[in-house]
């Protein structure tokens, strides 16, 4: 008996606020959409106050940029070209130092121009499920460019060697591209 007393007590006294609470978020609302908005004779007159455009200033914007579009695509037609490419492969030996390198051999022509007007894009394949332990970079040679795998993990003139088994070969794929 005594817990029906404190139930209906508990009840009155929690769910009348509440009820009360939700009762005047919706008189809330629906005074808020009662308000009249605005209609399309008042936006009509809002577009009629604004002034009116002077049309040869927008023909005079209209050519200018007409001009600089035709600039951007008499750029955009000298595309890069690929002038070589290939896939260089890099043994690593038991100890890793930043400083074992592959010599990648091109022509004199191509060599000449390296770092000025053409460059060299590198990307190692990892095998799948591994993490990139190493990042490659290149570097000019006399008759071709250097390319160096990395080790992220190792400070300058740092050795490290691996007791666990690491893949020995790296696929590295290179193109000479003309800037």
């Amino acid at each position: 008996m005594n817990r029906t007393r404190v139930l209906s007590t508990l009840i009155t006294t929690v769910a009348l606020p509440l009820l009360v609470l939700v009762t005047l978020s919706c008189v809330d609302d629906v005074s808020m959409a009662a308000q009249p908005s605005q209609t399309d004779a008042d936006n009509q007159k809002a577009q009629a106050k604004t002034p009116p455009t002077d049309v040869e200033a927008l023909a005079g914007q209209v050519k200018e940029l007409q001009k600089q579009l035709a600039a951007l695509q008499a750029r955009t037609s000298e595309t890069p070209r690929i002038i070589a490419a290939g896939t260089a492969t890099f043994a690593l030996g038991k100890v890793q130092d930043n400083a074992t390198f592959v010599r990648v051999k091109l022509n004199a022509d191509v060599t000449a121009r390296l770092g000025d007007d053409y460059i060299v894009l590198l990307t190692t394949r990892v095998p799948t499920g591994r993490f990139p332990l190493y990042v490659p970079y290149w570097r000019k040679a006399k008759d071709g460019f250097d390319v160096t795998l990395a080790s992220v993990t190792l400070g300058p003139d740092g050795t490290v060697s691996y007791l666990f088994k690491t893949d020995k070969t790296f696929p590295i794929d290179w193109i000479v591209v003309k800037k």
